[in-house]
Formats: C-alpha cells, sequence, structure tokens
C-alpha cells in the first residue's frame, strides 16, 4: 500500500483554505491537518495556532514528524482597513512573519517535506499602484518594484529551498470564490447577504456596482485542484503561475445568472457601496431573516462577510464614474505545464450560490 502524503493547510477556514481542505480530504493517498486561528465548532480535525504566535508555533508545527506538503493561505489583514492595508508596513511584516512561524519549526523538525505551495495575486503586478497593468500580465516579467508582503515570502522561500530536496509552487488567482463565511475576500457571501435583504424588503436584486469593467474569476474549487497536480507535478517545481477560470468576465454581463441562481427578479443598475449594509438596519434585518428562514448562518452580519462588502464595492468599481483599467493575467504557463482545468465563470455563480442555499446558508 503506497504510504499517505500529508498535507498542512494554514488558514484553513479561508475562501482557498476550506477548498483545499476538501479536495484534500477526499482525495485518497492524502491526510490532512487543517490549521487557523479560530477553529470551527466541534470540528476536532482542527490545530488551533495563531501564526504570529512565534511560541506556540514553535511548539505545536515543532513537534510534527509526518508533513510532506505544506499549503499555505494564511494571511493577515488589518481590520476594517483592507484596500488601505496592501500597502502597509506592518501588515507586510505580519505577513513575513507568520510564514517564517510555519516554515521554521517545520524545517528545523523531522518532517519529510517535498513540497510548498504559496499564493500571491494580481498585485505582484502592482495591479493596486498602477493606472495601467499591460495586458496580459506574465509571470516572466521582471519583478515590479514595490514593497509587497508576496516579496518577503517569496524571498524567503527561495533562500531556504536552495539545495534541499523539497520545491515550492507559487500560484497568483484572480479575483477568487468559494465558501467561506467571515473571509475577508469573498463576494459570494457579500452578494448573498445583499440578495437576501432585498428579498426581505420586497426589492428585485439591483446591480449595485459601478461601471462596466474586464474582470478574470477562479473558483476555489479550481485552485485546490490545481494545488494537488503542484504538490507532485514536475514541472511545477519552484514555479510561478498565474490561475484563472479560462475566461473574462463582465459584472453587470453574469448578473442575470446570479439573479436565476438566487431565484431572484432582476432589478436595474442602482449603485449602492454594499458596505453601507453594515449601517442603519442591515445588521437587525439580516439577523431577523437567519431567525425567520431557519438558516444555518451566524446572526451576526460581520461573521458572514468579514470585510468582503468593501471588497466587492473595490471589485464592482462601485461609485467610479469611469471603469478603472482592467487587469488581464495570461495562464498560458500553467496550461503548458500540464495543469488544464477550467469552468465557465457562469457556472461558478450558479455553483456557489447553489451550495449556499442548499446547504441553508442563504434563503
Amino acid at each position: 500500500m503506497t504510504e499517505k502524503r500529508k498535507i498542512l493547510i494554514l488558514g484553513a477556514t479561508g475562501v482557498i483554505g476550506q477548498a483545499a481542505l476538501r479536495h484534500f480530504g477526499e482525495s485518497e493517498g492524502w491526510s490532512v491537518l487543517p490549521v487557523a486561528r479560530r477553529v470551527p465548532e466541534g470540528d476536532d480535525r482542527f490545530l488551533s495556532l495563531d501564526l504570529l504566535d512565534t511560541q506556540a508555533c514553535a511548539l505545536a508545527l515543532g513537534a510534527l514528524s509526518d508533513i510532506t506538503h505544506v499549503l499555505y493561505a494564511a494571511v493577515y489583514e488589518k481590520p476594517d482597513a483592507l484596500i488601505e492595508g496592501w500597502r502597509d508596513p506592518e501588515q507586510m511584516t505580519n505577513n513575513d512573519r507568520m510564514l517564517r512561524n510555519v516554515m521554521e519549526p517545520l524545517l528545523a523538525g523531522d518532517s519529510p517535506l517535498e513540497h510548498v505551495t504559496l499564493f500571491q495575486g494580481s498585485k505582484a503586478y502592482g495591479s493596486h499602484i498602477e493606472t495601467q497593468v499591460p495586458i496580459p500580465a506574465k509571470e516572466k516579467w521582471p519583478r515590479h518594484q514595490h514593497k509587497n508582503f508576496y516579496w518577503l515570502q517569496e524571498d524567503y522561500l527561495r533562500e531556504k529551498q536552495a539545495g534541499q530536496g523539497w520545491a515550492f509552487t507559487v500560484l497568483r488567482p484572480r479575483i477568487v470564490f468559494g465558501g467561506a463565511f467571515g473571509s475577508n475576500m469573498n463576494p459570494i457571501s457579500a452578494i448573498g447577504v445583499y440578495a437576501a435583504l432585498q428579498r426581505r424588503r420586497g426589492e428585485p436584486l439591483h446591480y449595485p456596482g459601478g461601471p462596466e469593467r474586464i474582470n478574470q474569476a477562479v473558483d476555489a474549487d479550481l485552485i485546490a485542484r490545481a494545488c494537488a497536480w503542484a504538490a507532485t507535478a514536475p514541472t511545477a517545481r519552484n514555479e510561478i503561475f498565474n490561475i484563472d477560470n479560462g475566461d473574462v468576465f463582465i459584472w453587470q454581463n453574469v448578473w442575470p445568472a446570479i439573479c436565476d441562481a438566487l431565484e431572484m427578479k432582476m432589478g436595474e443598475a442602482r449603485p449602492l457601496f454594499l458596505e453601507t449594509l453594515l449601517d442603519g438596519t442591515g445588521p437587525e434585518d439580516w439577523a431577523a431573516i437567519v431567525d425567520e428562514q431557519g438558516l444555518r448562518a451566524p446572526r451576526d452580519i460581520r461573521k458572514v462577510v468579514g470585510q468582503s462588502l468593501g471588497y466587492t464595492d473595490w471589485q464592482m468599481a462601485t461609485g467610479k464614474e469611469t471603469a478603472p483599467n482592467p487587469v488581464i493575467a495570461s495562464t498560458i504557463k500553467i496550461r503548458q505545464a500540464g495543469f488544464h482545468e477550467c469552468i465557465d465563470t457562469e457556472d461558478m455563480f450558479r455553483k456557489w450560490f447553489g451550495i449556499y442555499r442548499q446547504e441553508r446558508f442563504l434563503p
């Protein structure tokens, strides 16, 4: 019988982390140890660990002797300052420290490490700084010269990996969609809560965003399958890959599919900052929806959306008079390396809203 590989998933309650936990947990030949700061109640699979606590990480992770793979999907984000925090030195320092707190005890211990997966994103191309990122963004370009915790983490991994038997892969997903309550960057939760509030108020689902902008999306489950591929593929060793669904989308064009998936009448374009749903009667109305519908979702709206309302406003260009220039990343490299999976973005929206409703997280 083939010996099982064991993967340590950091940030296992996030959008990517949850998808990876499901995928590897259901895959033959793998065992999983999920790690999170706040673990789901009653789920004894999880290791509860604050990655900023160096001593706690040393004690917990240094005692492990069977980890073959690491999937690092953890991220520190400043409370109520998601977009601004992307340039914050403290946020960069904390993210660098967290990865070191994981890797140092593992590398010093007896675990037979084979592979590490790390995540970046389009900010690697300066998308949060530049007016226009050249299209399409490619992994082979010289590193964009700006301060970013991506570079701190990547440089650390390269330094530690040099001359060693284990390898790493960096994945750069575009806008990630999946299932995770409390995530700071999950538009599915944000749109779902907005839709539920509109339904209770007897309103159709108006499109709340700004002007049309071409985007790319990536399904969290597709990312999980890419992680499984990268974990063992020789062509993924010490490489960086962009990843997306395989198509492009415009919010206004996928809005009919979203309305259909939620079984709501499509309204008109009515710009609205979704973040304002946290004000006024929004929190009370959401709690009432949970009670009236017998939902499994938290009554506290913030525990459902995290900072995702503001993040979705940003992605939808809400409040903008003209659309920000698109950020389009090439995914040729990962396809040439051997990962070919894709999903229609409209199908992705239907899937996730269907799951949320079936699991009684949305009415």
